[in-house]
């Protein structure tokens, strides 16, 4: 029989425009499609923004563009040593000193052909899709569980992960769902919530000229890429309060790629 304690509903607040309201979010990956189009409802909903990304011309840019509620680091992921004094400097840029939510969008696809693979190429590979993922995710969980912080972390998985797994990119997206489930369970009894979302084709400059507005993409079973924005607007949802009964699952927004199809 489970012991009596009692439980508090959490209010959900009425104005989804501040659902992210006083929150600090560092989200790596940040000059990316889906990284920025996260970061910039993330301010419309009332969150402070941290953007992580190595081209230092297009941080400034983007995070002038978002307004005072963001900032920029220059932060190379294939570097790991000294992930947690960097995330302490990155953790100062506000006054509030905290990080409250963690976005790992940062992801690259590499070689997408088994027998053209080299072993560079799967290391650079697995070294910003899994083993970033893993170390920063790592860095944050320890400075929330610090102090005291109920945070979250949101990884940002593929469709490719549904997928037969034999390219680097397949194999690295698995691992960024078991690692999902892993963190989850492991920080869930310290008011973290652990979660990701898996786009399918989305209209980032990584898989499509941007400059093109036609959507349509004949290999996939929706026939269109998802945009940016459309990925953002369930990250936002999952990020905030009225996401936190969702624990450890992978949300799939891909039209149908890999959960219909295995292979559009």
């Amino acid at each position: 029989m489970f012991s009596q304690k009692e439980i508090i509903p959490i209010y959900q607040p009425v104005d989804t425009n501040k659902i992210l309201q006083n929150k600090v979010i560092l989200i790596t990956g940040g000059t990316g499609g889906i990284g920025f189009a996260i970061a910039k409802q993330a301010v419309a909903s009332g969150a402070k923004v941290i953007l992580c990304g190595t081209n230092v011309a297009k941080l400034n840019k983007l995070s002038l563009e978002l307004g005072e509620n963001a900032k920029s680091y220059n932060f190379d992921l294939s570097s790991l040593d000294d992930v947690e004094n960097i995330l302490r400097e990155i953790t100062s840029i506000f006054p509030e000193n905290r990080i409250d939510i963690l976005v790992n969008s940062a992801g690259i696809h590499g070689e997408l052909n088994f027998l053209n693979e080299s072993v560079e190429e799967f290391d650079k590979v697995m070294n910003i899709n899994v083993k970033a993922t893993y170390f920063i995710s790592q860095a944050v969980a320890k400075q929330m569980i610090e102090k005291g912080i109920k945070g979250h972390i949101l990884n940002v998985s593929s469709s490719s992960a549904l997928r037969p797994a034999s390219t680097p990119y397949q194999i690295s997206k698995w691992a960024v769902n078991g690692i999902t489930k892993g963190l989850a369970d492991v920080l869930l009894p310290y008011g973290i919530i652990v979660n990701a979302i898996a786009p399918g084709p989305t209209a980032t400059s990584m898989v499509k000229d941007v400059n093109n507005k036609n959507l349509y993409f004949e290999h996939q079973p929706s026939h269109r890429y998802a945009t940016p924005e459309e990925i953002a607007n369930l990250a936002i949802f999952m990020l905030s309060d009225m996401g936190n009964m969702i624990v450890g699952d992978t949300y799939y927004i891909s039209g149908g790629s890999g959960t219909i199809s295995y292979h559009r």
